[in-house]
């Protein structure tokens, strides 16, 4: 039998994947499609189980390849996010739609898949050991480059509950330590960059700092290792001066910190420890950067307290923070979470076009205080502008001009 995996969402999709198929029989034939773009119609075909993992912003392209497969004669499964929150819309489009986590169900649908009986839909349940069984699978069958490239993922669920926030499933769980400190070791053993130099880790968990004190044991365990990493991270880890010590002596060399709001002090997550104003922010961040470890900042445009002048104050933000790089992204609410429901009500969504709702092109909300252009115009002219006021693009800059400027000296200097 053969089964095929097609990831529509993001890089954790694809690691779900290989979970999956860590539980899946010997018998299947498993084969994994990501993110391709361009499908011949040989690519479809009759007599396979097809699980497609999809996000709100290319649902409807999930839709379409879904469509497609079911004519062709094959059996499909959808999940993640978007399916998870919308199961009757996603269930026009599958033989069977699973909401939630897949672990606790895949057993279950294989072998209904199998006697013919497929459930319309299966509700997975949150498992506390959600990698035990697999880890041997990732150990042995998973390639070091695809977990360089795609990144170690080592707990789920989130200490917060953000109204913009989609996934609300499950709670904070983490994977053991030992399989964590195997698959650092196995991607560290295997992956070499020219000239020796060392190949960054990238922890893709929502927060590596979840956890306070299972972050602080991993970075101390993590020391001998002598390798570099990159995590996402909550700015509480600025005001805890032991992790910030043991996560710069076990390599930790870049942050990505979600700030969101340059008014903390109406978000969870970033009034931690009094932090009242964006002045506490650059405190914050330079605590951070004097242990040689560097800031990326996240910021969501387009929250109800947001008029043209604190744009403004956001852009003066961003010249005197301090801050490597910034990514920023358009306040969006994806179905499933709290904003969704609450702008809904009030009749602010201007549209159900899911291909809209990619939190960079389209406003797809009434802003409160602004119009939807306006809050798009905001979005360009930030996004722009923070280039120009962080080292980032300009080290990017460098690094690409640098040979070119070399050879240019040279000759000069050859041939005056």
């Amino acid at each position: 039998m053969r089964l095929v995996f097609r990831n529509m969402a993001y890089t954790p999709a694809t690691t779900t994947f290989h979970i999956l198929s860590a539980l899946t029989p010997a018998s299947y034939e498993i084969r994994m499609v990501n993110q391709r773009f361009f499908w011949r119609q040989s690519d479809f075909v009759a007599g396979c189980l097809v699980g497609i993992s999809c996000a709100t912003p290319n649902v409807t392209e999930a839709y379409r390849l879904a469509d497609r497969f079911r004519k062709a004669g094959s059996t499909v499964v959808l999940g993640g996010v978007h399916a998870s929150y919308m199961p009757e819309e996603a269930a026009a489009h599958a033989d069977s739609v699973v909401v939630g986590e897949a672990e606790s169900v895949w057993p279950e649908l294989l072998r209904d898949y199998e006697a013919g009986s497929l459930q319309k839909v299966y509700r997975g349940a949150s498992i506390d050991d959600f990698f035990s069984l697999s880890c041997p699978y990732f150990l042995t069958r998973v390639p070091a480059s695809f977990l360089y490239r795609a990144g170690l993922i080592l707990s789920r669920g989130c200490k917060y509950r953000c109204e913009f926030c989609a996934w609300q499933f499950g709670k904070l769980r983490f994977i053991r330590l030992e399989q964590a400190l195997a698959l650092v070791s196995k991607v560290a053993q295997n992956i070499k960059r020219p000239f020796g130099l060392k190949a960054p880790i990238i922890f893709r968990d929502d927060n590596i700092f979840s956890g306070p004190d299972y972050a602080k044991t991993l970075f101390e365990k993590l020391i001998p290792l002598k390798i570099q990493w990159f995590a996402n991270s909550s700015l509480d880890i600025a005001f805890d001066e032991e992790a910030l010590r043991l996560a710069r002596a076990s390599g930790c060399r870049e942050l990505f910190i979600g700030f969101e709001t340059i008014h903390p002090a109406t978000l969870a997550k970033t009034s931690v420890h009094g932090i009242r104003s964006a002045e506490d922010y650059i405190g914050a961040i330079r605590r951070i950067k004097s242990y040689g470890i560097r800031v990326i900042g996240a910021f969501i445009l387009g929250f109800d307290d947001y008029t043209h002048r604190d744009y403004l104050k956001l852009a003066l933000f961003l010249f005197r923070s301090g801050l490597f790089q910034v990514s920023m992204t358009i306040l969006t609410p994806f179905p499933g979470s709290a904003l969704h429901k609450r702008l809904k009500e009030e009749g602010r969504i201007l549209t159900r076009d899911w291909s809209k709702y990619d939190s960079l092109f389209h406003v797809v909300f009434r802003p409160k205080h602004t119009s939807a252009f306006g809050l798009q115009a905001w979005f360009y002219a930030l996004r722009f502008y923070s280039l120009l006021v962080t080292p980032a693009y300009w080290v990017a800059v460098f690094r690409f001009a640098a040979p070119f400027l070399l050879t240019y000296y040279i000759f000069s200097s050859l041939f005056p």
